[in-house]
């Protein structure tokens, strides 16, 4: 009888403070982690140590490495090749960096040279190329030359309006002479911009016949032919329209005329002429002159 009450008593005791397998599991779980965790932060510190003591030594071989390689004579730029389609130009930028001391490949500073470059007059843009171990490759390319300009002397101009050479009349291949009678000492960027719209307005085969476009009146041009001595007057909105026409009626004006000084074409919807004084010539009276 006591027995079984012992029993029943016991029973009921486990039953209030019996802790079930599940939470004694997870109890264990906890414990393994805490030590696993306890014992990486141990071995991390070892490690920190070993790779600090890694990049210290790597960056020390890479101290040594660059300091051999920018003393090292095999890679001293000893070859520069010079590509432009102008010799004299080709020849001044080989003359030009003779001069220098290029040094070593990898200390080039090449921003600063296509600088240096591009400072020349005739030079439009500048590509340079490293090539190891020891060479440049320089591109060029050239400004062009589309006009001649007449200030006080006669001088090569692109279409920006640089100076790129000064020349002499015997010099000029062909190019149209830009006159201003105060030598474009003002608005010459506009004058510019005015002579290459009249210039861009024509034809090649007709662009090749202008001697030279006179800008001193802003508006209107006066142009000059080559193998004729006839001046014409044309507003630069018409340039084209009005070029044409001369070569379509000026034969008709110099029968009838005879030689001309000039021929004004500004207006649409008429025109002066002007014979040269002084010529001998025999006009023969036309009544319809006066509708001119």
């Amino acid at each position: 009888m006591a027995r079984s009450m012992y029993s029943s008593y016991r029973s009921r005791t486990q039953g209030l403070f019996y802790e079930p397998m599940y939470f004694q599991r997870k109890r264990e779980i906890r414990r393994t982690r805490k030590k696993k965790i306890r014992k990486k932060i141990s071995l991390k510190y070892g490690h920190i140590l070993l790779f600090l003591l890694f990049m210290v030594g790597i960056f020390y071989l890479f101290q040594k490495l660059y300091v051999f390689l920018i003393s090292w004579d095999y890679l001293n730029i000893r070859e520069v090749e010079v590509i432009c389609s102008r010799e004299d130009t080709e020849k001044d930028i080989r003359d030009k960096l003779s001069e220098q001391n290029l040094g070593n490949i990898l200390l080039a500073d090449i921003g600063h040279l296509q600088q240096k470059i591009k400072d020349h007059q005739w030079i439009k843009e500048v590509q340079i190329r490293k090539i190891f171990p020891a060479s440049l490759r320089i591109k060029i390319t050239d400004k062009k030359p589309v006009a001649v300009l007449q200030a006080e002397d006669l001088y090569l101009i692109d279409e920006e309006g640089h100076l790129l050479e000064k020349i002499v009349h015997s010099d000029n291949p062909g190019f149209p002479v830009l006159i201003d009678s105060d030598n474009f000492q003002k608005n010459y960027e506009e004058k510019l911009r005015l002579a290459w719209e009249c210039l861009k307005s024509t034809p090649e085969s007709v662009r090749e016949k202008i001697k030279a476009l006179d800008l001193s009146y802003f508006g209107w041009v006066t142009l000059h032919l080559k193998n004729d001595d006839t001046r014409l007057m044309l507003d630069y909105r018409n340039f084209a329209q009005s070029l044409e026409f001369f070569y379509e009626h000026g034969h008709d004006f110099k029968t009838r005329f005879g030689p001309l000084e000039y021929v004004d074409l500004r207006f649409p919807d008429r025109l002066y002429i002007k014979p040269q004084e002084n010529s001998n010539r025999n006009i023969i009276p036309n009544p319809k002159k006066e509708k001119l």
